[in-house]
């Protein structure tokens, strides 16, 4: 019997093969594997170039490659193929617009000179991007579009029930919370939904998307610390893409958010990391948080796990040590 695995590399190669620049040809090949959602596929291409013109063509030469050279065993490769121009069709202005924010130089990922700085710098970066684009700030992946944001969210909160976090009795806060669309989500299924971010445009914006939500509280942080909040107010404290910021201001910084998320936790409660850093090495990301776990007593139920499909965020579990 053939190789299944076998025919769909033979055949990703044959529609991916002299696609340039390389860095785009790898990331085609992930896609059309199934290695990376079409979303993120995308995302990264635009980061990786800034021109849509060029993903453009990378993704019409791909699909014309799939219409003109079919063969028996290419159909879920050609699935694949279909999802990714059509998601390319319908948000190519989100592209651009992404593009446009990542070419203004806003944008950086070198470690900054002190906590202080680089609290500045998240803070004008967040400001200035929520006022680009409400989903493309939170969420690069999402390409501006609201639904593809919407349906990111809630995987995340179907792996929060999966891991048993959310309940009608319990609390729970997110650092950085960004326009609200957790808080949003999660109000239904917890007592109080909890944001903070030291970002005042992202705060307002997140208001004006929950101020029909009664249980869901908002505030301004000075990013430094949980100071808002009270010794055991939470029973799951939780991060989405916030740590990277964090982990670029200091590790100071993290440091103190990891004692503080201990102090604010209820016996027992939860503390969920989703992206430690963009540095682009799981082993040492997942080394260095299991070290600070240890410090700050947590135990780490999973550790650099990847449990969603549309979004390629790295997720650490935790649960308060007895």
């Amino acid at each position: 019997m053939p190789d299944r695995h076998g025919i769909e590399a033979e055949v990703v190669a044959r529609l991916t093969d002299g696609i340039e620049p390389d860095v785009v040809r790898h990331l085609l090949v992930q896609c059309l594997a199934g290695e990376l959602s079409p979303q993120v596929t995308l995302m990264r291409m635009v980061c990786e170039t800034e021109s849509v013109t060029l993903v453009r063509s990378a993704v019409d030469e791909v699909t014309e490659r799939a219409a003109s050279s079919s063969r028996a065993g290419d159909n879920l490769v050609r699935d694949r193929v279909d999802d990714l121009t059509e998601l390319f069709v319908e948000n190519e202005a989100g592209c651009e617009r992404i593009a446009e924010m990542l070419r203004s130089n806003m944008d950086s990922s070198a470690p900054a000179p002190t906590v202080t700085e680089g609290l500045a710098f998240v803070e004008r970066l967040f400001d200035w991007s929520v006022r680009q684009s409400e989903e493309a700030s939170v969420a690069l992946y999402s390409l501006g579009s609201p639904e593809v944001l919407d349906a990111a969210t809630q995987e995340v909160v179907r792996q929060f029930e999966r891991w048993g976090v959310l309940g009608k009795d319990r609390s729970v806060l997110q650092i950085g919370c960004g326009i609200g669309r957790f808080e949003l989500a999660l109000a239904p299924h917890v007592r109080e939904a909890h944001g903070i971010d030291v970002s005042s445009e992202m705060i307002k914006v997140a208001e004006r998307r929950c101020e029909a939500v009664s249980n869901v509280f908002l505030a301004r942080s000075s990013g430094q610390d949980l100071s808002l909040f009270a010794d055991g107010s939470f029973d799951l404290v939780y991060a989405v893409d916030t740590f990277p910021y964090l982990v670029q201001s200091g590790m100071p910084l993290v440091e103190r958010h990891f004692a503080e998320a201990r102090r604010v936790l209820r016996p027992g409660g939860h503390f969920i990391i989703l992206n430690y850093s963009y540095r682009g090495d799981r082993q040492t990301d997942d080394e260095e948080l299991r070290r600070l776990a240890a410090a700050h007593g947590f135990d780490v139920l999973q550790g650099a796990v990847q449990p969603f499909t549309l979004w390629d965020g790295v997720g650490w579990f935790m649960r308060v040590r007895p």
